[in-house]
């Protein structure tokens, strides 16, 4: 099998990459050029039998006909970002090569926070008179520095009495919370979605599906996040919860769901559902390793291959993303809340030979180094 990649200076890239070489397949990566002024780490891949710039993405069809052109040959075409996935849904039909993703207006659906907020019906429209800002729908690649963090967005919060368990806003707050909200495109016209704040760890189901139907599943909880106010996982584990995953899954058979997903939650009396990431996710390595290989799983489905019962996987086994893990140790130092929690675990898990890296990989070392490279300070 042959498959092609795209988003190749992503880290997600990279593990996708190192999941389907693994297997044997014959992997091939392209960056956009506004990515690739330095060199991607995905093309330093021992797993890489080949990589390709190509245009930047935009409205002049210059992408996507590069696209078209590198992935003729190909078997399945896998987009890692978000951005990437819209753009190649609405031009489905141009690709020889299989793409396994949703229709454009299923992915739409799934990116659109208050569409997926209203499936639980966490969250409320803010009225208009209230709002004088706008915030932006999340796309998982913005500037690169975003790309590498799950692309998060803009956020503020407003209350009273940090550190409790459930805080108060007044109309006067709210509107200084949402003043300090950067502006989106006037073409967007769009509210800010507003969440009331569930303190508690955070969750991520991983899923591939077909039209809604679960065929594997992998579950995991944040230890340490960075930003340690709350941000992609710096330290996660793998646990066993028949039925988080069938939140999840409840909410996958909603959409209607094809191809690739994660589904994130906060816990504090139960689960709460707070968003779909409609692509790879940032902890793919740990399901990897934990025994779910989504990539291959979902190139499998695309060739028409039956892949059996849901694959089992190990709970408790641990991923550590050592540069982000040691930032979150270093800013908790400076927040009286997390500090000692975050610093002495940071320290105890550093000594643990057991937790593997998610980007450090003795058999693939040069991308390792050339990914750090390209993220130093």
């Amino acid at each position: 099998m042959k498959v092609l990649v795209t988003d190749g200076a992503n880290r997600v890239a990279l593990a996708v990459v190192r999941a389907l070489g693994r297997t044997g397949v014959e992997v091939a990566v392209v960056e956009q050029e506004r990515f690739a002024l330095k060199t991607p780490a995905s093309f330093r891949s021992r797993f890489t039998s080949r990589h390709d710039v190509i245009p930047t993405l935009g409205d002049d069809g210059a992408f996507i006909d590069a696209l078209v052109d590198r992935s003729a040959g190909y078997d399945v075409l896998l987009p890692v970002s978000t951005n990437v996935a819209l753009k190649v849904a609405a031009h489905r039909d141009r690709f020889k090569a299989r793409v396994p993703i949703p229709p454009l207006m299923t992915l739409r659906r799934a990116n659109d926070k208050s569409a997926v907020a209203r499936h639980r019906a966490e969250s409320r429209r803010a009225d208009s008179r209230d709002l004088r800002a706008r915030r932006r729908r999340g796309t998982g690649r913005g500037r690169r520095t975003g790309a590498q963090a799950g692309g998060r967005e803009a956020a503020r919060r407003c209350g009273h009495g940090p550190g409790t368990r459930s805080t108060l806003c007044d109309r006067t707050q709210f509107r200084g919370t949402a003043r300090r909200l950067p502006p989106t495109p006037r073409a967007e016209k769009r509210f800010p979605l507003i969440q009331e704040k569930v303190e508690g760890p955070g969750y991520g189901v991983g899923v591939l599906a077909e039209e809604g139907r679960v065929l594997a599943s992998f579950a995991h909880r944040r230890i340490r996040e960075y930003p340690v106010t709350g941000g992609p996982s710096t330290i996660c584990v793998s646990v066993d919860d028949p039925r988080l995953t069938g939140y999840a899954a409840s909410v996958i058979r909603e959409l209607g769901w094809t191809g690739v997903a994660m589904v994130e939650f906060k816990k504090d009396d139960d689960y709460r559902l707070m968003e779909v990431n409609p692509r790879f996710w940032g902890s793919l390595p740990l399901a990897t390793r934990s025994g779910v290989n989504f990539p291959a799983l979902l190139c499998r489905r695309a060739m028409g291959e039956d892949i059996g019962a849901p694959p089992r996987y190990d709970a408790d086994i641990r991923l550590r993303f050592l540069p982000l893990d040691a930032a979150a140790a270093w800013s908790a130092l400076r927040n009286p809340e997390v500090r000692w929690s975050y610093s002495m675990g940071f320290l105890r898990d550093l000594l643990d030979p057991r937790i593997v890296d998610g980007i450090l990989d003795p058999e693939d070392l040069e991308a390792s180094l050339v990914y750090l490279a390209n993220h130093l300070p």
